[in-house]
């Protein structure tokens, strides 16, 4: 099972604290009432797709992580990826230019 009302409940309450938001202001927020939004964060009632969305921007998050707790996307996950790879030729080419730069002034000197 991946919807899980009551841990989805929780991350929005989670990250409506975050926002310092109280529930009487996220409800207004979202045009809904505070005991529906206190349903929802209890995990006592279930929330439209449409309104899961209007949430996830609300509070500057994904479905992903709402629903699931994915923290980030397949593109996400793909650039750091890339990002790490870079990284490394990164280290390995001031590895190479130091061992280079450590020649030269060993022959510099002789």
């Amino acid at each position: 099972m991946y919807f899980d009302s009551y841990i989805t409940g929780k991350r929005i309450q989670q990250l409506r604290k975050t926002k310092g938001l109280t529930q009487e202001q996220f409800a207004v927020k979202l045009n809904i009432s505070d005991r529906y939004l206190g349903k929802i964060e209890r995990g006592e009632g279930t929330a439209s797709i449409d309104l899961l969305v209007e949430v996830a921007i609300s509070l500057n998050t994904t479905l992903d992580f709402l629903i699931l707790g994915v923290l980030d996307t397949p593109r996400e996950r793909e650039l750091n990826a890339q990002i790490k790879k870079q990284n490394q030729n990164i280290q390995n080419f001031k590895s190479k230019l130091n061992s280079l730069i450590d020649e030269l002034d060993a022959s510099a000197s002789v």
